[in-house]
């Protein structure tokens, strides 16, 4: 297909470099599973093919160095990006590179740390790095020229853990669909497909990965952002038990929709960031206090033991066929790790919803809980009106100068948080707290509960800025910025959730969810680590 030129923002002050889209070269996968450590690169294998957790016993052993890996990633992305659209700012090369000089010091003195020399995607929403250009893919911020006055702290770790950051991905405006477009640069496309969507909010983040620009990259989940796209883009995404994370941007109210969240291209390297990027912090006051456990000396493989519960369609989502033809293939990766699956019924369908102020009460449908999550998101929106003016950017998102430049769909949610009562807000708990409850139940006699991510294997793209999911799936409606992700629900409760790849359907990977219970973070990876092993996905991601 034609893609036509693009333009990436690069350089201090926002300069803007026009970048020709190129043919990719033809680069044949390699056989079998996820490559291990040899010693060497692998004969024509480019780095920038190689998991991080690889990258890193190559950079250990001197047999290749920081400035050598991060020329190969940046000479990738300016060859890539251009036709998949992942990256929205690039830091200038020098400043790159000399992360990358001092990286190759470090191991020359053996003071490397834990992620020294890997290169980082940083999400362009509440993910923030001083002094970077931060739009939050919306017009009247990159029109501000808006930068992030500090460092968020989960960022910081990683810097300090050694991590280079490369630059910002392209997001949902403001997050507020599971889809990837904006008005600003357009859609991000799913390296499998350019024709269809990387999936969001966090689609920049999980196509870079994908798409192998870079070996690492952090997203922002409230209702599915790290999962939606990690699984229309095949790679694995995590959104972790809420508060193992601690979060300092924006400084929003205790909620479990929102927490940060690795997207990588293996479960190792996920339980790696998960190693930096967890842990208590004053910063956050609804941080867990505990010290986690080592994520990557979890990773055993062996479910001997665990109980699974499959539930299909979460009780109440209606599944494209495709979808549901592809998750038993991930199931069965568990059985042949020892695992014991067993298809349940959740209860869902049995949660009755009460009006505000009536004592009627009917069975919840899947429409009562997307709009739950939209209303819950909202609100989130409506605060967030304030937080902008505090965070030195004078834009009020409600202004009608303002409103002409944003998304219509955001502009009506703007308008119902601002709409939304104290008492309904808060009488939203009631239906919140039954879901919680349904989930425990199911935790009283499994350890695990594992469901498709998403109802579709893939989303078309729309008009530039457009993008949405789909209205009905098997003839059943459903709201097309949320109720096909199969996702929301867990940003209810606050439990981990882990999508991994299952099996394709046709040309697109079909992830499957994993949920834990709450601080399980690391059986939850194991979990996927075992999947990983009998059920390989690397090779399915396409090199050209």
């Amino acid at each position: 297909m034609h893609v036509s030129r693009r333009t990436l923002l690069t350089a201090a002050a926002g300069a803007a470099v026009l970048m020709p889209a190129r043919p990719a070269l033809a680069v044949p996968p390699p056989p079998g599973p996820p490559l291990p450590y040899t010693g060497t690169a692998p004969a024509g294998e480019e780095p920038c093919f190689l998991p991080a957790t690889v990258q890193l016993e190559l950079l250990r052993h001197r047999k290749i160095s920081a400035v050598e890996l991060t020329r190969a990633h940046l000479t990738r992305i300016r060859r890539i990006n251009p036709a998949i659209n992942t990256f929205v700012y690039l830091l200038p090369d020098e400043q790159v590179y000399a992360a990358a000089r001092e990286a190759d010091r470090r191991y020359r003195a053996r003071t490397n740390r834990p992620l020294e020399g890997l290169l980082l995607a940083v999400k362009d929403l509440f993910d923030y790095v001083k002094d970077v250009p931060n739009t939050f893919g919306s017009r009247p911020f990159h029109q501000l020229g808006f930068t992030a006055p500090f460092t968020s702290i989960y960022i910081q770790r990683l810097i300090d853990a050694g991590a280079i950051v490369v630059g910002k991905t392209n997001t949902a405006e403001l997050g507020h669909k599971g889809t990837t477009d904006n008005l600003v640069f357009g859609p991000t496309r799913t390296p499998f497909d350019l024709d269809y969507n990387a999936g969001g909010s966090s689609g920049g983040a999980a196509a870079a990965v994908a798409a192998f620009l870079v070996p690492l990259a952090q997203g922002s989940d409230a209702g599915g952002s790290v999962r939606i796209p990690a699984a229309l883009c095949g790679v694995v995404g995590l959104k972790p038990t809420q508060g193992r994370i601690p979060q300092d941007a924006p400084p929003l109210p205790h909620t479990p929709m929102l927490t940060p969240g690795p997207i990588t291209r293996t479960i190792t390297d996920t339980a790696l960031l998960m190693n930096v990027m967890g842990g208590p912090s004053p910063v956050d006051m609804f941080s867990l206090l505990d010290t986690p456990p080592s994520y990557t000396g979890g990773l055993a493989g062996r479910l001997r033991g665990v109980k699974v519960a499959y539930s299909p369609d979460l009780d109440l989502f209606p599944v494209d066929p495709a979808v549901a033809a592809a998750v038993p293939a991930g199931l069965a990766a568990l059985r042949a790790a020892g695992a014991t699956v067993t298809t349940v019924r959740l209860g869902l369908d049995q949660i009755q919803i009460h009006p505000l102020r009536s004592p009627a009460g009917r069975p919840v449908t899947q429409d009562d809980l997307s709009a739950l999550w939209v209303m819950l998101q909202s609100a989130l929106y409506a605060h967030g009106r304030d937080l902008f003016l505090v965070e030195g950017a004078p834009v009020d998102l409600l202004d009608p100068g303002v409103t002409d430049q944003l998304s219509p769909d955001l502009v009506d949610m703007l308008h119902r948080g601002e709409a939304t009562s104290a008492v309904e807000y808060q009488h939203a708990a009631f239906l919140r707290v039954a879901v919680n409850t349904a989930l425990e139940r199911i935790f009283a006699g499994y350890d695990l509960i594992a469901c498709p991510t998403l109802a579709v294997p893939a989303v078309p793209n729309g008009h530039t800025g457009y993008t949405v999911g789909p209205a009905s799936i098997n003839g059943v409606g459903v709201n097309p910025l949320i109720g096909w992700a199969m996702t929301y629900l867990t940003n209810f409760t606050g439990h981990p959730s882990l999508t991994v790849p299952a099996g394709m359907a046709g040309r697109f990977p079909v992830g499957m969810q994993l949920i834990g219970r709450r601080g399980a973070d690391a059986a939850l990876l194991n979990a996927g680590y075992a999947i990983e092993r009998h059920r390989p996905w690397y090779t399915d991601l396409p090199r050209h």
